[in-house]
């Protein structure tokens, strides 16, 4: 399978946001060639990069850097599902092998038929700042308690959106996750390339997330280590 990257770090966001997490970059992105506006994984989009590994291969990566089981594991794009056959040999690995899966997903594709052998799904639903609205497939809106959906909101419009599908198809789901655009500065004063939050923005994502019920998440990953990959 075509392997973009896998580290170890803390997971930055989401109902997991704090814990110790190995994630797995699968290459490639079934959304080309369009592409989200706020994609901030833009290196992992091409199908034919990436590294060739054998799920056997990707394991033993995995388990140097969690050598217990009973760890999150969080696979990650890219698109996962593009690599669907892959991915479901490493998911039932993984499970054999007793760790929990996060898998995410932009939503596009249709759940696999061992969609619960997998812990946690967390679907992006895209807003239209994305570019790319309105490809979310309406199976996604039906999870369980511990499955996400997530909408990335940098615009009032974004909002409107989300308001309009929280009403329609998630009012009763458990875990809904509003995460506000970080946008990248130029440079900052160390000199190089740093990420940047308006306060009056994450205000108002915030009233939103109060109105709603629904959980405020932001990508602390980014406010910790900037623009910096496999962290």
């Amino acid at each position: 399978m075509k392997i973009n990257e896998i580290f170890a770090s803390i997971q930055g966001e989401g109902q997991y946001q704090g814990l110790p997490t190995v994630f797995t970059r699968l290459q490639g992105c079934n959304l080309l060639p369009n592409f989200c506006t706020y994609c901030d994984t833009s290196y992992a989009q091409l199908g034919d990069s990436g590294e060739e590994l054998t799920v056997e291969g990707v394991i033993q990566r995995v388990d140097r850097l969690s050598p217990r089981s009973k760890s999150w594991i969080c696979i990650t794009g890219g698109e996962p599902l593009r690599q669907i056959d892959e991915l479901e040999e490493l998911v039932r690995e993984l499970k054999r092998q007793q760790y929990l899966i996060e898998i995410e997903t932009n939503g596009s594709l249709p759940k696999p038929r061992w969609w619960t052998l997998v812990d946690s799904w967390c679907a992006d639903i895209k807003c239209p700042s994305s570019g790319v609205v309105g490809i979310s497939k309406e199976e996604w809106f039906k999870t369980r308690p511990k499955d996400q959906i997530k909408f990335v909101v940098g615009t009032e419009e974004d909002l409107v959106f989300a308001d309009q599908m929280i009403r329609k198809h998630l009012a009763d789901n458990p875990v809904v996750l509003i995460s506000p655009v970080i946008n990248l500065t130029q440079i900052n004063p160390l000199g190089k390339e740093d990420y940047f939050m308006s306060g009056q923005w994450l205000q108002r994502v915030v009233e939103f997330c109060l109105k709603h019920r629904v959980q405020f998440s932001l990508q602390w990953h980014k406010v910790v280590f900037g623009n910096k990959r496999g962290v």
